[in-house]
């Protein structure tokens, strides 16, 4: 099969997200899989100046696509950004139907009329969404993407895509929930995985990684983005309240944050190649999930939370309703920012119960990546027996909260419109 994932990450980066293992499993599994992600533009160039990766994207663009693995990776181009696109209904179709996979390709060189799947994670791509109806269209939503992004717009676009969308995933039931509100429509859960094995065999202690403070039993990390969604405030009184503990921060950003908190018990890492997590976690004992106040937060489906345990770590988070959801042995919740500390500390007496932690491991295990490729695979097979049975030109379902998709973006806000 011929499968296409229209993501909001190109792969190679900082981050590994969801998409980037699905597409690796799938390809794993015999299929032909491409990843494109959202486009570069020339509002790009100046920060490719100063960022490796995004000179890294524009050299992907103009190679046509990197081979990562088993997987294509493609970035294409746009003339237009985003922020510019979003005012206009006609921009906003026109954001992914003009893109160019390569230098002089034309706005058909993504070439995705070859495609038996498209997995959509990006909500931006919806005039691909629209333009392309042959094959099976499958909407995996991964975030509150409006409250994340802090761009209503999104939500118009999301219409559409669930408009056109022959399944809806979510990948956490705050996600389903809103998806079944702005659709009218069913919506399967599946969440973020694992890839298990890389997490839980032993690693090389000795792998590329600088000198971590304190002892392994004494130290809690912390390992992602450090965005607005980052719980900084939890970090501070937990480090304060906890002096004789270790915290770890590591990802871009990181070194930031540990200024802005100032405590000689905070450590920065930087960014830290997926290859070396492994050996990372495994010398810590806690994984921290700093969730702040932002409303996204409450979408989210940490892939994190799966990694930690199957590296062995008990686990300190903020409480949202979807981590309580997940009931895994070594999760200890802190239900405000001020009941941080307490959640730390309940997480490193935790960490030193062998039965929890061995328990929360085969929790992570039963959340493999593969697993997921499995289930998105049937959710495929489903969608395309259905088209099968009742034609190609039938539409998927739509509902009248579905069907005002684009066309209830506030407009008469450019003359564009």
């Amino acid at each position: 099969m011929n499968i296409v994932f229209l993501g909001h990450t190109a792969m190679g980066g900082n981050f590994v997200v969801g998409s980037h293992h699905l597409a690796r499993a799938l390809a794993h599994r015999g299929h032909r899989v491409t990843h494109i992600s959202p486009p570069v533009s020339p509002a790009h160039l100046v920060a490719a100046l100063r960022d490796r990766f995004a000179r890294e994207r524009f050299r992907r663009w103009l190679a046509g696509g990197r081979r990562l693995g088993e997987v294509t990776d493609v970035v294409p181009f746009s003339f237009t950004p985003w922020h510019v696109a979003r005012n206009s209904r006609w921009l906003m179709r026109a954001f992914s139907r003009w893109m160019w996979a390569r230098p002089l390709g034309g706005m058909g060189s993504l070439e995705l009329d070859s495609a038996d799947c498209l997995v959509v994670d990006e909500p931006r791509f919806v005039g691909i969404v629209e333009q392309h109806s042959s094959p099976v269209l499958i909407y995996r939503a991964t975030d509150l993407y409006a409250a994340m992004r802090g761009d209503a717009t999104i939500e118009a676009a999301e219409r559409a895509v669930c408009a056109k969308a022959d399944v809806l995933v979510a990948t956490s039931e705050p996600v389903a929930a809103h998806l079944r509100e702005i659709s009218g429509r069913a919506v399967t859960v599946l969440t973020n995985g694992v890839e298990f094995e890389h997490f839980a065999i032993a690693a090389d202690a000795s792998a590329s990684l600088p000198p971590l403070p304190g002892t392994r039993e004494a130290r809690a990390i912390y390992v992602g983005s450090f965005d607005r969604r980052f719980g900084i405030e939890s970090v501070v009184a937990a480090s304060a309240a906890l002096p004789e503990r270790h915290f770890i921060l590591a990802g871009p950003g990181s070194e930031a944050a540990a200024t802005a908190i100032s405590r000689a018990n905070v450590a920065a890492l930087g960014p830290i190649n997926y290859r070396y997590l492994p050996a990372l976690l495994q010398q810590c004992s806690v994984g921290l999930l700093p969730l702040g106040p932002h409303a996204a937060n409450a979408g989210r489906s940490p892939m994190k939370l799966y990694e930690y345990a199957a590296a062995g770590l008990a686990v300190a988070a903020n409480a949202t309703d979807e981590l309580e959801r997940r009931a895994l042995a070594t999760l200890c919740l802190a239900p405000t920012e001020r009941d941080f500390p307490k959640a730390v500390q309940a997480a490193f007496a935790r960490a030193t119960d062998a039965a929890a932690v061995h328990t929360a491991r085969e929790q992570a295990r039963a959340e493999s990546w593969s697993g997921k490729a499995a289930a998105l695979l049937h959710l495929i097979g489903e969608a395309g027996r259905s088209r099968s049975a009742v034609g190609s030109a039938a539409s998927p379902r739509r509902t009248p909260a579905a069907e005002r998709g684009l066309d209830a973006l506030v407009g008469e806000r450019t003359p564009w419109n």
